[in-house]
């Protein structure tokens, strides 16, 4: 079962993994198509209980968006009331610790020179712009299936002490030198110290700093001396035990003077960086092959989620110009134009709603409205403008879902589904933008299938109308009877209404609440028209308002929805309304 959205547009897929910061979540970008890995961690509570946001978040932020090849990339940074989110791509591949145990043996030379030759270029880059990663462990060193080696989690030390999830400066013992473990100040030696101390690891498959809490970290460091790399590994180069208890040194000023210069050193007595790449790519896949379980991806994401990017926004703009076509053509053809130049007009509106739905669908109601002007409906044509231009104004030209979706109604009630579309608008919008498209809907619903001469409840439309409005007789007493009829305006309130229901339940955005909202919101339908079938018997009125035509509708229209909740959880695309922001804004 989905759960609700992160941030109104990461899917959640998985928990990849817990930590002392937070949460690792594998996710979905519904609007960019890819998986991520999205970073969560609680913000502090205030004297009160409540979540506040620290000072300092800002520099966090700043140093998780570093952009650099050995740099884990990360596209967001957000917080909302309690939680701060980093939103970063997904290393398809393992970390350096999920490697190391899954061998069982240390790195070779090839394998060590990769690592320490991107973590320090890494490191590097992010000094040159004033960024300290401060938790280099192997848990943050990921390699991808082809060998790349990145660096992840700048930024999180910041966030972590600033959370209360962490010593100062965050850091992880085993990993940290006593500057930061006793909270001094901390500078780019310290990355350096983790850095060898990490390679050491990766040379001999053991860390002699590790502890399980400060404290001891502390003491060891303070009163043991560090070990010599070859005591582990025999056939190491000795001239690794010199330059790896440089980096090692208990006082910041003894160790090298940057990461560049410990890695330079480093790597004229390890391997070939780029062999090294090489066999941590066999090791990678190896190391996949052995997982039990696959890792979730693409195949548990919904049709929706799927086509909330490219591909759905280009079957939204065609929706849209096959229905502003339609709109033109009929709005058109009273006028009596010459073939070429009617095909002419249409193309061109159909055109320009491939390119902007809003504009084209404007372009097509108001070919439709000249054409009822033209064919001497004033009064229709007048109460259309005034509609219409409503809608427009503040639904469409804002939303290209809630312009495409009105014009649904009529078409979908040729194939007996068309109580659906309060329901496709509660699904796919926001509450009130829900209602205002569900009663538009209902009210074209209603007309079309008076027009072509079906009575109450006006749940029918023939088909030929919607060829072409114009080679159907207009049914004035249907029509007549569906404006004056109170049942009507009692039965087209369920509309909107089943849309709010709807929307409601879907607002987190999961298909159990949706497969809810529809049965809610087709019972609202049901109950609607039930109230209109007694107004009318109390009124006299003619007209059946219930029985097999409702029922069938009804049916048909709930199947449907419930057809379209299994393809995938709903969607709500952010231009329905203005992101909200969450969290501090950047000064």
């Amino acid at each position: 079962m989905e759960a609700q959205l992160i941030l109104d547009r990461y899917r959640p897929l998985a928990e990849l993994g817990e930590g002392g910061f937070g949460t690792v979540t594998l996710a979905w970008d519904t609007r960019m198509q890819r998986r991520v890995a999205i970073k969560r961690l609680p913000l502090p509570l205030d004297d009160r209980g409540r979540p506040h946001q620290p000072p300092g978040l800002n520099e966090a932020r700043t140093a998780a968006l570093l952009n650099h090849p050995t740099i884990v990339t990360v596209f967001d940074f957000d917080t909302d009331a309690d939680e701060a989110f980093l939103v970063m791509e997904y290393v398809d591949g393992a970390s350096l610790a999920d490697l190391l145990d899954s061998v069982g043996e240390p790195l070779t030379l090839d394998e060590t020179a990769a690592v320490v030759d991107a973590v320090a270029d890494a490191l590097e880059f992010a000094h040159d712009n004033g960024v300290l990663h401060l938790d280099i462990k192997p848990d943050n060193v990921l390699i991808a299936r082809d060998g790349r080696v990145k660096v992840a989690d700048f930024g999180i030390s910041t966030l972590s002490s600033l959370s209360g999830h962490g010593a100062a400066y965050g850091g992880t013992p085993g990993y940290m030198p006593l500057e930061q473990l006793k909270g001094t100040t901390v500078t780019e030696a310290t990355d350096e110290w983790a850095l060898a101390a990490l390679t050491f690891e990766a040379l001999t498959g053991d860390n002699p700093f590790d502890e399980d809490t400060f404290e001891a970290a502390v003491v060891r460091l303070e009163i043991y001396e560090a070990p010599l790399p070859s005591e582990y590994e025999p056939d190491l180069p000795r001239q690794l035990d010199d330059i790896l208890l440089a980096a090692l040194e208990n006082e910041p000023d003894n160790r090298y003077d940057s990461v560049a210069d410990f890695a330079s050193a480093a790597l004229q007595f390890l391997g070939d960086p780029a062999a090294g790449r090489a066999s941590l790519a066999e090791l990678v896949d190896a190391y996949a092959d052995e997982e039990a379980e696959e890792q979730p991806g693409f195949e548990r994401v919904g049709m929706w989620d799927r086509l909330q990017g490219r591909l759905g926004s280009t079957l939204l703009r065609v929706a849209a110009a096959v229905e502003s076509c339609w709109l033109a053509w009929s709005g058109l053809v009273p006028f009596t134009l010459e073939t070429p130049a009617l095909f002419a007009a249409v193309a061109l509106v159909g055109v320009a709603a491939l390119f902007a739905p809003s504009l084209g669908m404007a372009l097509g109601l108001g070919c439709l409205i000249a054409g009822v002007f033209a064919s001497g409906a004033w009064l229709v044509g007048i109460g259309l403008l005034l509609v219409g231009v409503a809608w427009w104004w503040f639904l469409a030209r804002r939303s290209p879902g809630a312009a495409v979706l009105p014009l649904a109604a009529p078409v979908l009630s040729v194939t007996r589904v068309g109580l659906a579309q309060p329901l496709l608008a509660g699904f796919s919008l926001r509450p009130m933008a829900a209602a205002a498209t569900a009663l538009l809907g209902g009210v074209l619903a209603a007309l079309a299938s008076a027009v072509s001469a079906k009575g109450a409840p006006y749940l029918e439309v023939w088909a030929p109308y919607v060829a072409d409005v114009w080679r159907v007789e207009l049914a004035s007493a249907s029509i007549r009877a569906l404006v004056t009829s109170p049942a009507a305006y009692v039965a087209l309130l369920g509309w909107p209404l089943a849309a709010i229901v709807m929307s409601l339940a879907c607002a987190r955005a999961t298909r159990l609440g949706a497969v809810i909202g529809a049965i809610a919101g087709a019972a609202v339908l049901g109950g609607f028209y039930y109230l209109a079938g007694l107004a009318a018997n109390a009124l006299d009125t003619p007209g059946q308002w219930a029985g097999n035509s409702l029922a069938v509708s009804l049916g048909a229209s709930l199947i449907l929805m419930l057809l379209v909740t299994a393809l995938g959880a709903p969607i709500r695309a952010e231009e329905d309304e203005p992101r909200r922001r969450r969290g501090t804004r950047d000064e």
